[in-house]
């Protein structure tokens, strides 16, 4: 991306540098989503995504539709042009928010059992950059080690004090828990309090958050499972023999029915069965491996 965010700035920058105070609020958003360009470069992705794809649309579209409708074919081709570019407008706008989302999702499911580590690391006497490091070189915890490794980089390279390495995490955590226990952490240093005791407290309140969000899971997933079972066993039967039905007394094909049916079997059913899993998955509590 990086790469890419050069070459829309070197094309469009001067242009996105007039506009940047209207978008100054994705300048956290940035930080906190993981995506390593400037404001002016990603506004500059913005205006010259939209801007190319916006033209693409126009000209390909403007080209079928004239063939199939003449002149206002090209109306309807700049319409839809202009849809596409607003759209890819939009979409890089929205960009940063959803992967916060998913960057807070991640962590949150993982936290409770970084929390009991941090824990065990504290009551030994580690330190709270080797505490970092150690959490920073785990793959279990993903985006929670990659946060991690950004407060012992700010410690170890650039020298910062454990409080304000802590609050500089807190400020771009995507995750309000990771906060929380961040900012936390930063005041029971600065007080002289145990630390042991306050992550070992926090361990056991995330457990149960963590605890409370797979019940609900389950509760979800029970009515997922049938509302699948009705959609799929009970709506094919359904759809194959009113298909029947409305051949036999509709007078279509019936070559052409079923050809509709095997479409729905082959292509219909498989396709809702991968974006039941899709979902499934998307809304289940992670954990570590």
């Amino acid at each position: 991306m990086k790469k890419y965010a050069d070459f829309c700035y070197d094309q469009v920058g001067s242009y996105a540098l007039q506009m940047l105070d209207s978008f100054e609020g994705l300048r956290p958003q940035l930080t906190k989503a993981g995506i390593q360009v400037s404001l002016p470069e990603y506004v500059s992705m913005m205006l010259f995504s939209s801007i190319i794809s916006g033209l693409v649309g126009t000209v390909f579209l403007s080209v079928i539709f004239i063939l199939e409708s003449g002149i206002p074919g090209l109306i309807m081709g700049i319409s839809f042009g202009a849809m596409i570019g607003g759209g890819t407008f939009i979409g890089f706008y929205l960009l940063p928010s959803i992967k916060i989302n998913n960057r807070g999702a991640k962590i949150e499911d993982t936290l409770p059992f970084a929390v009991m580590y941090l824990s065990t690391l504290a009551g030994t006497g580690t330190s709270v950059t080797e505490m970092f490091r150690n959490l920073a070189e785990s793959d279990e915890y993903d985006e929670l080690a990659s946060e991690a490794e950004k407060i012992h980089r700010d410690i170890e390279s650039f020298g910062m004090d454990i409080g304000e390495a802590l609050t500089k995490g807190a400020e771009r955590s995507p995750s309000d828990d990771l906060e929380e226990v961040l900012w936390g952490m930063n005041h029971v240093i600065t007080t002289g309090g145990s630390l042991r005791e306050f992550l070992d407290q926090r361990a056991t309140s995330l457990m149960e958050d963590y605890e409370r969000r797979i019940d609900e899971f389950s509760e979800k997933l029970s009515l997922l499972v049938e509302m699948y079972i009705i959609l799929v066993i009970v709506g094919s039967i359904i759809f194959t023999s009113m298909s029947v039905v409305v051949s036999a007394f509709g007078g279509i094909d019936p070559s052409l029915v079923i050809l509709i049916q095997a479409l729905s079997v082959f292509v219909g059913l498989p396709f809702i069965s991968v974006g039941f899993i899709i979902l499934v998955d998307g809304i289940s509590p992670g954990g570590i491996d």
